[in-house]
Parts: structure tokens; C-alpha cells; sequence
């Protein structure tokens, strides 16, 4: 495998792989890191942003907290159509530029633009008309002015959902072309722009008045859509995939198709997921506040492991693709091998912490002598379930890249919707085992889907999608 690859008329060098010579050349394990540690810096940043917005609109008061964070939910409800139509742009342009094909991998980031204007479009209409009855039918037991301040930050942040749609699709677009610092970079510069609007907006400085909430929502709106615009320059930029503004913008049904048949199963995965984990949730709370409260200290905890795994499964989208474009099927399946024992090596080493001193990193998100207690137990649970959630993560991003996203769907509806729903009710309510048998539930779950898509992967079947 041979580092690359495209480079400007001057000499500068674009990162990529070069097509036909993705195998063999250059170590896979340090292709895969080069590839990697962006993108976990790229995840940190992310979690970053909603720790900010947390802690700056927690000053505030309960209350606005509470609409920050009801009105966070629904933004959440677009991010994710965008980011599973993202899915088959990365898996399309990596296919491309692995195949040497830079005017396909052109086709499909033009038409990855115009499939979502009109997505993110007819989202953000719908959000800007509905949002505080959709707000009132999904948490109708909050109280009124609550419900307001989150409507509010609704329509404000909505504003920006077109531009924020480009920004996640084009730094997808990237990571296919095999290019994640970009990305990186750009979260980067979007993270000190929602701190600094933030600062402005909330609080007040100058001529500014402290606008509260929705000051927390103008700074996330600005955030956001200059985030859009930097993406948005760097991809009519880029020396590879040659998007102008000058080009033909008009739909193409055969490209947005393809783009669909990846992304749709890959939406579908994911509104399985958030509906697993809102009835999971609702098991959990059920239990108390104790409970609920070291419920969500240990996922704060885990996060910490999560991380990183996230980083190497975008590693393994992007070798996954570009090998199997690049007509070199037995390379992507090391590709994807190699993301899969990187991933299992840091994460079992964040297992190994989880056990042996999981109680000062639960200390770091609570102060609660009972929470910590029982936090600490869940910790110590998952700890052991790490390399199962490193081979879930990696060869799932693998799968991904070859546009296998009906195979994680179906494996996401036996693990995560029959095991770990089915098993935290029967463990935690109906046997009386607590938040502990709501943990065993997710552990077993993990294993399970570590299996599968192990086994999915090995099968090989991936290798001949035709895409």
C-alpha cells in the first residue's frame, strides 16, 4: 500500500491512496494510525463541543439547561439523517479514488451537495414550523416555559441545518478521499468559534445583551454554519475531486441512488439505535434516580474508550473502500483486520483501567458517594466487554466502506434491539437485578454484535458488493 499520491501542479502533496499500488508497499497498521489518530482528535473535539455548551449554559440555571439540552435532542434527529446519508459518500468516493476514478468521486460529492439541499432543507422547514409542538408531543411532561426556551433554541440553531448538513457530508467526502486531518482541523476551528459566540451571546459583552439560551443557541447556529462555509471552500479547492461551483449541479438519479442505497439502511441503523436506546433509557430510568444518575456517569466514563475505537473504525471506511476500488479485495480485508487489533489493543488497555482504578475516573463526573459506588461496579462490567465493542466498531467502519449497511443494520436489530432491551428488562426489572442487570444487558449485547460481525466479515461476502 503506497502513500500518496495526488498531488497539485506546484508539488503539494493531498493525502490519498494511490490507486493500483494500495496494497502491499507501505505497512497497513501504520496507514490505518496515519488515518486514525485525526479522527480521534476529530471525536474528542466533538464531545468537546457538548461538554462547552453544558457547562457554560449550566451557569444559568436549571431550566435552561434543560432546554438546551430538550432542544439539543431534536437537532440530534436531522444530525443523524445527515450523517447515514454521509455513510455512502464516504463509501462511494473512497470506492472511486481507490479505482484511480476522481471524476466519479467528483459526480458523487456534487450529487452528495444536492441530495442534501433537499434533505436538509425540508428538514429544516419542517423543524422551523413544528418545533414546539413536536417538542410538547415527545416530552410533554416538561414544564411550559422549559418547552419554550427549547422551541426557541430549535428555530435558531435550524437556521443553520443546510450549512451544517455540508459540513458533515464534505468532511465524510474527505475521509473517503482518505484525507481526515482536514476534518479534523476544521471541528477544530468550529469548537473555538462556538466557544468564543458562545461567550458573546450567553453572557453578554459590549453592545451584546446576555440573550441566556438563546444566545447558546445563535453561537451554535454561527458554529456551525461557518464550519459549512470552511468545508464548503475546502471542496471546491480540493485538487482531486475537482468540485467547481462553475459545474452542473443538476440531480443525477443514478449517482443519488447509489448514495441512497448505502445511506438509507445505514438512517435506518441508526433511528434503530437512538429508538433502542430511548426504551433502554427508559428501563434504566425507571430504577431511580440513583440509578439513572451512575447510568449515565459510567456511559460519561466509557466514552473515554469509545473514542478511540471511533477513530480507527473511520480508519478502516477508508482503507476498506479505496482497496476494494482499487480492484484489491484481500487487502481490504486485512485493512479492515489490522483497524480491528489496533482497536482492540487501546481499548483493551482502557478495559484494563476501567478495572483496576475505575473509581477516580467516575469521581470525575460525580461527587455522589452512591452514584460513585455504583458507577464504579458498571464500569468494571463493561471494562470486560472492550474487544468485543473494538470488533463491533472496526469491521462495522469496514463494512461500511464496501457498503454492506443492511448487514449492520440486521446485526444492530438482533444485538442492540432484541438482546439489550429484551435482556435489561428481563435482568433489571423482572428478576430484580438493577442497573447491574441492565449493564450485564449491554455487555451481552456487545459480545453478541462483536460476534456477528465478525463472522459477516469474515464471510467475505462484502468483497463482490457492487456498489
Amino acid at each position: 500500500m503506497k502513500l500518496h499520491s495526488f498531488r497539485r501542479r506546484k508539488g503539494e502533496r493531498v493525502l490519498g491512496l494511490e490507486p493500483g499500488l494500495v496494497a502491499g508497499q507501505v505497512d497497513t497498521r501504520r496507514k490505518i494510525l496515519h488515518l486514525a489518530w485525526p479522527a480521534i482528535v476529530e471525536n474528542l473535539l466533538h464531545t468537546m463541543v457538548g461538554i462547552v455548551d453544558t457547562a457554560m449554559v449550566g451557569r444559568l440555571g436549571a431550566a435552561s439547561l434543560a432546554a438546551a439540552g430538550l432542544g439539543n435532542q431534536i437537532s440530534m434527529l436531522g444530525l443523524t439523517v445527515f450523517s447515514a446519508l454521509a455513510t455512502g459518500s464516504t463509501a462511494l468516493v473512497a470506492r472511486h479514488i481507490g479505482a484511480n476514478e476522481s471524476s466519479k468521486a467528483s459526480d458523487v460529492a456534487r450529487q452528495s451537495l444536492v441530495l442534501g439541499l433537499f434533505v436538509s432543507g425540508t428538514v429544516m422547514i419542517t423543524f422551523l414550523l413544528t418545533a414546539r409542538g413536536l417538542l410538547g408531543v415527545l416530552f410533554s411532561r416538561s414544564e411550559a416555559d422549559v418547552l419554550n426556551m427549547a422551541s426557541i433554541y430549535v428555530r435558531i440553531v435550524t437556521l443553520a441545518m443546510v450549512l451544517n448538513y455540508f459540513l458533515i457530508v464534505i468532511n465524510a467526502i474527505l475521509r473517503g478521499a482518505g484525507d481526515t486531518k482536514t476534518p479534523m482541523r476544521i471541528t477544530a476551528l468550529v469548537n473555538a468559534i462556538n466557544i468564543i459566540g458562545n461567550t458573546i451571546f450567553i453572557y453578554g459583552i459590549g453592545p451584546v445583551p446576555a440573550l441566556g439560551v438563546s444566545g447558546a443557541a445563535i453561537g451554535t447556529a454561527i458554529a456551525q454554519a461557518s464550519g459549512g462555509v470552511m468545508a464548503l471552500r475546502v471542496l471546491f479547492r480540493h485538487p482531486v475531486l475537482r468540485v467547481r461551483m462553475t459545474d452542473s449541479f443538476k440531480p443525477d438519479r443514478t449517482v443519488i441512488r447509489r448514495i441512497a442505497n448505502i445511506g438509507i439502511p445505514a438512517g435506518a441503523e441508526q433511528g434503530m439505535m437512538r429508538l433502542a436506546q430511548l426504551v433502554y433509557t427508559m428501563i434504566v430510568s425507571s430504577l431511580g434516580t440513583v440509578s439513572y444518575a451512575a447510568h449515565q456517569v459510567a456511559l460519561n466514563a466509557e466514552s473515554l474508550s469509545f473514542m478511540p475505537g471511533a477513530g480507527f473504525a473511520t480508519a478502516s471506511t477508508t482503507m476498506v473502500g479505496q482497496n476494494l476500488g482499487a480492484g484489491c479485495p484481500n487487502e481490504a480485508e486485512q485493512s479492515g483486520h489490522v483497524a480491528r487489533n489496533l482497536g482492540i489493543l487501546v481499548m483493551s488497555i482502557m478495559g484494563v483501567v476501567f478495572v483496576l482504578v475505575p473509581e477516580p475516573i467516575v469521581r470525575i463526573f460525580s461527587s455522589d458517594p452512591e452514584v460513585i459506588q455504583l458507577a464504579t461496579v458498571c464500569l468494571r462490567l463493561v471494562a470486560i466487554s472492550q474487544p468485543a465493542l473494538a470488533t463491533w466498531m472496526t469491521l462495522a467502519g469496514g463494512l461500511r466502506g464496501a457498503g454492506d449497511t443492511r448487514a449492520i443494520l440486521k446485526i444492530v436489530i438482533v444485538g442492540f434491539v432484541l438482546v439489550r432491551v429484551g435482556l435489561a428488562y428481563l435482568l433489571a426489572i423482572h428478576l430484580g437485578f438493577g442497573l447491574v442487570g441492565a449493564w450485564v444487558a449491554m455487555v451481552v449485547d456487545l459480545f453478541v454484535r462483536g460476534f456477528l460481525i465478525q463472522r459477516r466479515f469474515n464471510r467475505g461476502e462484502w468483497k463482490a458488493l457492487k456498489v
